[in-house]
């Protein structure tokens, strides 16, 4: 069963979610969705959550995306 957006953010820890919520725009459209980068921390993220970018940042996914959105709403 995939885990609701709720359920994610309660997963993350505390270095995660200010990660999340701190993500920097690199570009406003990369693949067909914006290219936020996220910095790597020591816990590793849910699955679907980031892809490996360099040795110090990660790229959100669309579902990190929507992940970001629900924290600047519910932490932001």
């Amino acid at each position: 069963m995939t885990p609701t957006i709720e359920e994610l953010a309660r997963g993350l820890t505390e270095a995660q979610k200010r990660a999340v919520l701190e993500a920097s725009d690199m570009m406003s459209n990369h693949d067909g969705y914006p290219f936020m980068t996220v910095a790597v921390t020591s816990d590793p993220w849910p699955a679907g959550i980031a892809q490996f970018l360099t040795l110090k940042s990660d790229r959100l996914t669309p579902l990190g995306l929507t992940l970001r959105a629900y924290l600047e709403k519910t932490h932001g």
